[in-house]
């Protein structure tokens, strides 16, 4: 998967297992720029807080993308992103309907299934015809 798609583009649909891989980085990267962003912690420097912008910027430009790509797996507009930005509602549904339910199957209004489901098999003569994937 390309990593500038992922974290910049709002086209397209995402599995769970991406999103979490995703997400959680992006995550991480915020939690310093929460931390020491607190007006108790600012400190007068103009390149600190340019950082913390710049960093502020990129978490949530990258959560719109994740989220939006998510929401189109699940077969519903990026319109719906709005709810996340709600009080006690917004975090839970980040964490049902895009985190934990599973994403359309076959292809969708945004495209194909990411999980290749709802495809006809192909008839590659693999010598692998025994082994067994699981796609989460």
């Amino acid at each position: 998967m390309n990593q500038k798609w992922a974290l910049f583009s709002f086209k397209g649909r995402m599995r769970r297992r991406d999103y979490w891989l995703y997400s959680l980085p992006v995550l991480l990267v915020s939690l310093p720029v929460f931390i020491y962003s607190n007006p108790e912690n600012v400190a007068d420097s103009f390149a600190l807080n340019l950082l913390s912008l710049v960093i502020f910027g990129f978490v949530f430009w990258a959560s719109a993308a994740l989220n939006i790509k998510r929401l189109h797996d699940r077969n519903k507009s990026g319109w719906w992103i709005i709810v996340t930005f709600l009080p006690i509602i917004g975090p839970i549904f980040v964490i049902v309907e895009l985190g934990i339910l599973d994403g359309t199957k076959g292809a969708n209004q945004f495209g194909d299934d990411p999980k290749g489901r709802g495809e006809p098999p192909s008839n590659d003569n693999d010598d692998n015809k025994d082994t067994m994937t699981i796609d989460i």
